[in-house]
């Protein structure tokens, strides 16, 4: 019988190679790109030293070492210096073991652990599978027992050996693996609208005629209104009104506006897109698109129906609906608080989503909406 003792997983895995946090915070903004939604906490110093931490001590899947939060904001930039298996491995050792504090200055105050064990590791990491938690019964969140690990696919991307195609493939990898489908179409919708600088942009129209507009934000979400949201949210979906940045009216839609009952003054303010669902009675649409400002606020929601007390259409008959980029830019946050109420709100990135800013019922009773 052999009697030698079977190797420990923590030796069966050795300690994987160690990038700075600096290198770690380059790669991160490589696999959360500008147009990943909500990504400022992600790609931060204090998210790469997260990781910086996990991969000093081994933490990785498989390897049977944890790691807590105190491991983080306790830990210290000469700490950092010590690179060597040994130091490494003897700190792992020594950092579990109670008062335990390491040479040099901490990189953060007590202060910081709410931060960096919530807003990082449980709602960020844990959420999008960047790290695990081992399942231990009865462990309390208060507990200060190690539980927490990378994953091994994530710990992967940060092989020095993985560069150029290579990197692509793997990143792009993990992310079809662990982002759930909404975030994927959102960075494919956001990276979309980046990219369409160059030249004009052409809108399919519900008539099947299309219609050119320069390129630009403003009218990107434009387009999407008319090709994701009109054909998602209205059984006849039709265009009335188009005013965009560079083409404040086009003369083909004035006969369509008087056709159905909108008599306006064509030199008024008028919203920036409206569009018609052709039903018994005729739904109206007026849609302001907001890139920096401008939502349909309650002073805009009156202008508006200003204009349409002046034509033929009954009140009841009219939504408004401000159009976003994204939820995580900075025009929805600047603007939600003057979204008008019983008014919507929609983004180009998420087209599913529909925000109704109800009071009592009204929208969705009086415009009809498709669920």
């Amino acid at each position: 019988m052999d009697e030698r003792r079977a190797p420990a997983a923590s030796e069966a895995f050795p300690l994987p190679p160690l990038p700075t946090p600096e290198e770690i915070k380059e790669r991160l903004s490589l696999i959360f790109p500008n147009e990943f939604p909500d990504r400022k906490l992600l790609v931060g110093l204090t998210s790469a030293r997260v990781i910086f931490v996990s991969l000093y001590g081994g933490c990785v899947e498989g390897a049977e070492r944890f790691m807590r939060p105190s491991h983080v904001y306790l830990f210290t930039g000469e700490q950092a210096q010590n690179t060597s298996p040994e130091e490494r491995q003897a700190w792992m050792t020594l950092s579990n073991r109670p008062g335990f504090r390491p040479d040099g200055k901490r990189w953060y105050a007590d202060n910081s652990r709410e931060t960096i064990r919530d807003d990082i590791m449980r709602n960020e990491f844990l959420r999008i599978g960047i790290m695990k938690k081992r399942d231990l019964p009865g462990h309390a969140t208060t507990s200060s027992r190690p539980i927490y690990y990378l994953s091994k696919s994530f710990a992967d991307l940060f092989s020095a050996k993985l560069t150029g195609k290579r990197l692509e493939t793997a990143v792009k990898a993990w992310r079809d693996t662990n982002l759930d489908p909404a975030t994927l179409q959102r960075m494919a919708l956001l990276a979309k609208g980046v990219r369409a600088k160059a030249s004009d942009i052409f809108i399919e129209m519900p008539d099947g005629s299309r219609l050119r507009l320069s390129s630009g934000p403003s009218n990107e979400v434009v387009k999407a209104l008319i090709e994701d949201f009109a054909p998602r949210r209205l059984k006849a979906p039709a265009v009335l009104w188009i005013s965009s940045s560079d083409k404040k009216s086009f003369p083909q839609f004035v006969g369509d506006l008087k056709a159905v009952g909108l008599t306006f003054d064509l030199n008024a303010e008028l919203p920036d897109l409206i569009l018609a669902d052709m039903t018994d009675p005729v739904k109206f649409y007026m849609c302001e698109v907001v890139v920096s400002d401008g939502p349909i606020s309650e002073m805009r929601k009156e202008a508006l129906l200003s204009l349409v007390r002046a034509s033929s259409v009954p009140e009841a008959n009219v939504a408004f609906l401000t159009a976003f980029d994204d939820r995580s830019a900075p025009p929805f946050r600047s603007c939600f608080s003057k979204i008008a109420l019983n008014s919507m709100m929609w983004f180009r990135t998420e087209p599913d989503l529909l925000v109704l800013m109800n009071t009592s019922g009204i929208i969705r009773m009086k415009t009809g909406l498709k669920p």
